[in-house]
């Protein structure tokens, strides 16, 4: 079996490809919610501006904060299950009622003693809630204490809530008044009841003086003797508190040397005792968020052998509060040896425990005071967290899916409620303005189509077209450059030789060395082509653009030309005219470049510069002591296998002269294919051009300004309903 360490890191890698995946959702999410925002505004300003009473009744029903609201609650959410899963340890929360052995069986798990996990025989020892961490450092402890704030809402309010005494507190001196009496009949109620009087209300002034205004207090590095000041409850005889600091802690954290090292990255959770003087709903729900898995502790009266109402309630709050706790949660039966034998007890709880509908991983009796047994108990934890943790761990997280799935359909149908905002007003002006449209749109349509077909014959004419040249005078270029930076030697070039001969040890690896220089060199130097081949492509994309302005009558959506007008396109046209949008984001993403296109064909001519492939050897005739001779021959091979190879090139590169002009063809050809030619493309520019009717032909539409501000409308709700698309917002499938 694999020790305990190996374990633990397997079940930690296992989740972390979730964490990139929750984190791209909470950005998504951010920005959803920045456009929502933005068209939030911009509906308080039209409805200042748009006379139609009926738009503006539609757009005040319309509620975009609430959705903000919503989503930062689930960006909250999203958090927590990122840190969970970004978690480099693996923790494990003990819980129970009051005196079962939680204590005594981390005691055993840790090899740690009262001094930092107490468990004094007769007391309910631990008062808050400990995470015990493994650090190989001397044992030592970091508090944090409750605010005024925290301290109501953690402490206070639970209880008034568990009790049914009214509305909490909402300041100390609020808390500070006399307490409001207890109603109901319940026994242990009525016993958390006085225990909160006792402890919390009548001290209150004991330990008020740890409370600050503002974040939580925390107090670093308190040593291990002083540990129990802030952990362990002690009482005099009669039941009341000596000391008070515990009541204002709000958690600690205990590091220290674990015994048994291998279960270093594991963290340890000890909770107070649940159920009878302690609110157990908001305690189960905060370990709901930090732990992996809960073992239950249960020791069972030796001379009683019945499940009681406690334990089904204790089970049934962390049922409420705990995702999936089914099979996130064991129980272990605490066997008590020698005089208090209470294994008939145990045996009896153990075969009648899904009557109870108490459902976990596995219920085991152990000792807990027993090193051996409470350490098997582990074993079989995190046996089943290896096999199950993926699994596990998206079943949890498929919860927060669904959260993100139900939010998306919420947002979507108040979107189409803000796209619905103007369906009934406009009618008749969209009527009126299409017959005006109609006619338009025909003459640009036919045009347009003119046009693009004409650029189409253009091209086909011009592959070996004088445009192409741009690559011819690049190649050119390249090629003088490639003659004249050859990474051969120049001045003095036979002692740099001999220099390199004796760094390298052997005139061989001088050679290789060089070689592999002056093909890196040459290499590098063919990389240039990507200018000519960019400016090129970026020539014919701005014949394009310049048959959508002038022919397609499309100046006056953007100021800009060339490439850019083609990425302006991009933005403007909608995500829901998906064929043309599609079709301006391929023409405008297209592109050739030498690393793609011709690298790998020119590559072959390289080969007499590797050392390993060339046919000029070195002689063997020339005495390894000849070092001018020798220096010679490799100056020469050199210059022989560059000006080889520069050759190679040249001519590979001037076959390929027509091939950028044969590519762009083909590119604007399918542009044209799927703009012009495609099954209802021409009711897609339809759409687009009717929304951007008042920049196509100021003149018709110009004063259009209630258009206008429906165009702008309706563009920053596509903007949301791309952003809100399902698929997007999926951590999970």
């Amino acid at each position: 079996m694999k020790n305990r360490s190996e374990f633990i890191d397997s079940i930690i890698k296992q989740r972390q490809p979730l964490v990139k995946k929750i984190a791209d959702i909470e950005e998504k999410l951010k920005f959803l919610a920045h456009i929502l925002r933005t068209i939030d505004e911009r509906r308080h300003q039209l409805q200042q501006q748009i006379k139609e009473s009926d738009i503006s009744d539609r757009l005040s029903t319309i509620d975009f904060s609430s959705l903000e609201l919503k989503i930062n609650a689930q960006l909250v959410l999203l958090s927590q299950l990122r840190q969970r899963f970004s978690r480099d340890t693996l923790n494990i929360g003990v819980v129970g009622l009051i005196g079962q052995g939680k204590s005594t069986f981390l005691q055993n798990i840790s090899g740690l003693t009262n001094t930092v996990i107490p468990a004094l025989k007769g007391e309910a020892c631990t008062a808050v809630r400990s995470t015990i961490c493994h650090e190989p450092q001397a044992t030592y402890a970091e508090v944090t204490f409750h605010s005024e704030q925290t301290f109501l809402d953690e402490v206070i309010s639970p209880y008034y809530k568990a009790l049914n005494l009214g509305t909490p507190p909402k300041t100390l001196d609020d808390f500070a008044k006399p307490l409001p009496s207890f109603a109901g009949t319940d026994a242990t109620q009525k016993s958390m009841y006085e225990r909160f009087k006792e402890d919390y209300h009548l001290n209150l002034e004991e330990y008020r003086k740890l409370f600050r205004s503002g974040s939580p207090r925390r107090i670093p590095r308190i040593p291990k003797e002083r540990i129990h000041q802030y952990v362990c409850q002690r009482r005099f005889p009669q039941g009341d508190l000596i000391t008070f600091d515990h009541l204002a802690v709000r958690d600690v954290q205990i590091v220290c040397p674990y015994k048994n090292v291998a279960v270093g990255r594991l963290v340890l959770v000890d909770t107070p005792g649940l159920g009878e003087i302690r609110p157990a709903q908001d305690e189960f729900r905060r370990l709901g968020q930090e732990v992996d898995v809960i073992i239950f502790i249960r020791k069972p009266d030796r001379f009683q052998h019945e499940w009681e109402k406690r334990d089904t309630d204790l089970y049934a709050t962390a049922t409420k509060a705990l995702n999936n706790i089914e099979n996130r949660s064991f129980m272990i039966l605490n066997h008590v040896t020698g005089n208090d034998d209470n294994l008939e007890a145990c045996q009896k709880y153990q075969t009648t425990i899904r009557e109870q509908q108490i459902n976990v991983v596995r219920c085991a009796i152990a000792d807990c005071s027993n090193p051996k047994q409470a350490n098997t108990c582990i074993d079989l934890v995190l046996n089943y967290l290896a096999n199950n943790i993926t699994y596990l761990d998206a079943q949890h997280a498929r919860s927060y899916q669904k959260q993100v799935n139900q939010l998306q359909i919420t947002i979507n149908a108040e979107l189409e409620k803000a796209r619905q905002a103007w369906s009934g007003g406009l009618i008749a002006n969209d009527i009126k303005d299409m017959k005006k449209f109609l006619p338009l749109f025909n003459k640009l349509w036919a045009s347009l189509n003119w046009g693009l077909e004409e650029l189409l014959v253009t091209l086909d004419r011009g592959k070996n077209h004088p445009e192409s040249t741009i690559v011819k005078q690049q190649v050119e270029l390249i090629i003088q450059t490639c003659k004249k930076d050859t990474g051969i030697p120049t001045d003095n070039a036979i002692n740099k030789i001999i220099e390199l001969r004796f760094i390298e040890g052997d005139w061989q690896s001088t050679y290789a060395k060089y070689l592999h220089e002056i093909r890196d060199r040459l290499t590098q130097n063919l990389h240039a082509l990507d200018k000519g081949l960019k400016q090129y492509i970026d020539l014919v994309k701005s014949q394009v653009t310049d048959v959508l302005v002038k022919e397609g009558n499309l100046a006056g959506l953007s100021e800009v030309r060339g490439v850019e007008f083609l990425n302006v396109m991009v933005e403007l046209v909608p995500d829901r005219l998906k064929r043309l949008k599609a079709a301006f984001q391929t023409l405008s993403n297209f592109e050739m470049s030498y690393q793609v296109h011709f690298h790998y064909r020119l590559r072959p001519h390289l080969n007499n510069l590797n050392p390993h492939k060339t046919n000029l050897q070195l002689s063997q005739s020339i005495p390894a002591e000849s070092k001018e001779l020798k220096a010679k021959e490799i100056l020469n091979y050199l210059e022989v296998l560059q000006e080889e190879a520069v050759f190679k090139c040249q001519q590979a590169l001037e076959d390929f002269y027509g091939e950028p002009a044969q590519a762009a063809f083909a590119e604007v050809e399918q542009f044209v294919d799927r703009v012009v030619r495609a099954k209802e493309i021409e009711n897609e520019w339809a759409a687009f051009l009717f929304q951007e009717k008042a920049k196509v032909w100021p003149f018709e539409f110009g004063q259009d300004r209630e258009g206008d501000e429906r165009q702008q409308w309706l563009q920053l709700v596509d903007r949301a309903v791309a952003a809100n698309q399902l698929k997007e917002l999926q951590f999970l499938r």
